[in-house]
């Protein structure tokens, strides 16, 4: 995707997000609250407070990644993996349970959660690079491990 232009990334689409470059934003801005609520061990009250705080910071982030080329949102984005596979890497229990107001999961079903809703977004990318005439990457999981194999 690096090798396409920023007007592609930009362009208008009628689909789920209006533009490319909003669906990864959505994506970075999404994956960066998960791991803040992973870090934190969940949230026990889902308060008025709450809300307002992460409005905030969800508009704070978006406005740090509006002037941000494709690159430099793919290298934000590295970095937050690195974040994530090192909180991963310190967990004692990836079966503990974390909180979300009245709602408890296991922290490896948030994890889940995150891993699907990218994987949702990537899709919704291979069909925006469709519906601009630009063939895109394959996204299925078997077919990676097969072209590592491969290639």
């Amino acid at each position: 995707m690096q090798q396409l232009s920023e007007e592609v990334y930009r362009k208008e689409i009628n689909s789920v997000f209006p533009t490319i470059y909003d669906t990864i934003v959505h994506i970075y801005v999404i994956d960066r609250g998960w791991l803040s609520f992973l870090n934190s061990g969940g949230v026990s009250e889902l308060s008025e407070n709450y809300y307002l705080q992460l409005k905030n910071t969800i508009e704070r982030i978006v406005a740090e990644t509006s002037d941000k080329s494709m690159e430099e949102l793919g290298k934000m984005q590295e970095e937050l993996a690195v974040r994530f596979r090192s909180f991963v890497e310190q967990l004692d229990n990836i079966e503990e349970i974390y909180p979300s107001g009245e709602f408890q999961a296991r922290c490896v079903d948030y994890i889940q959660h995150m891993v699907n809703h990218g994987t949702y977004h990537r899709g919704n990318v291979t069909a925006m690079l469709r519906q601009l005439g630009i063939a895109g990457t394959p996204t299925d999981y078997a077919y990676y491990l097969y072209q590592l194999k491969h290639h």
